[in-house]
């Protein structure tokens, strides 16, 4: 499948007003992202993900590497037009209304009559301000601000979607509606590529995930390749008397009574044996669950191991 984002080497460092070393925010990043792909980037603060996105989009310069969007340079004038960008914390002309925002940022992508009156309703309904489209900006909330900057970011029906932070500031409700719009979106065979701290979010969106660290990819690949595979099952069962839970201990599982349930922890190879016992003995198996480890504890660890 084409790249549509293909990143060699991009190196960004900031150099220090006073003439010192400056600081490193990105290091020699290789990274590529296919067409129709959602791609998450996570890390700490001041891992370099905001960084990379404004290198992406021409902000900002690269000290090193190169940066190809569509198969050509990110400053390429004719690359604009398939972008869609919405920053961490937009910030727009407060003295204009949702709607007035957007029909002029219509405006500047060539989107007139009809045509824009249809996509601006159109996009005020999707992000759910349509009762809100007269009120001026400088009375929006920050969540409110952040589904009017959504919407901009889709007014040219972009090939590429760039997000930073897409559910920043949102309550629980608003950011379930932005994530069903991704998941929407990618279905429509957008491209996207967002970054977050919000890690459940990533695992949820995402297809392939990269996790930076003080400038540097640590890890990038799906979801399955970064997430060790369960090396226990967890069986909750009812009905065990005392001495099946011995026998159970003695194979070497972990037995926790709690109101009437057992829930027995083992290696996943003895599983098998485990419910052959439970069965033998007269329990009632209530579930049966591999846990995981989840991309919130596989970062933990790598920024544990790398901050040592």
């Amino acid at each position: 499948m084409a790249s549509v984002v293909e990143v060699q080497g991009l190196t960004k460092v900031y150099r220090s007003f006073f003439g010192g070393i400056g600081v490193r925010a990105l290091n020699h990043l290789d990274l590529q992202v296919a067409q129709g792909e959602t791609f998450g980037l996570v890390g700490p603060n001041g891992s370099g993900k905001t960084t990379c996105l404004k290198l992406l989009l021409g902000l900002i310069f690269p000290t090193s590497g190169k940066a190809m969007l569509f198969g050509r340079r990110v400053t390429d004038v004719r690359v604009k037009h398939l972008l869609g960008y919405m920053p961490e914390t937009p910030y727009f002309y407060d003295h204009l209304t949702g709607e007035q925002l957007l029909r002029y940022f219509a405006q500047l992508f060539g989107v007139r009559g009809v045509e824009q009156r249809k996509r601006v309703d159109d996009l005020l309904a999707l992000v759910g301000m349509s009762e809100r489209r007269n009120m001026l900006l400088r009375h929006y909330s920050r969540g409110m601000l952040q589904r009017i900057g959504l919407a901009q970011a889709l007014l040219n029906d972009p090939a590429l979607l760039i997000l930073d932070e897409p559910t920043s500031g949102l309550d629980p409700v608003g950011a379930y509606q932005i994530r069903n719009l991704i998941l929407e979106l990618k279905q429509q065979g957008k491209t996207i590529l967002f970054a977050s701290h919000l890690l459940n979010e990533v695992e949820t969106l995402c297809d392939r995930v990269g996790v930076l660290y003080r400038g540097d990819l640590k890890a990038c690949g799906t979801m399955d390749e970064l997430l060790p595979q369960p090396s226990q099952v967890v069986i909750v069962a009812q009905g065990l008397a005392a001495p099946a839970l011995a026998r159970l201990e003695e194979m070497g599982a972990a037995c926790v009574p709690a109101d009437g349930l057992v829930r027995i922890t083992a290696p996943l190879e003895q599983s098998e044996q485990v419910l052959a016992l439970v069965e033998r003995d007269g329990g009632r198996l209530h579930e049966l669950l591999r846990p995981r480890p989840t991309l919130e504890q596989v970062f933990i660890d790598l920024v544990r191991r790398e901050a040592e």
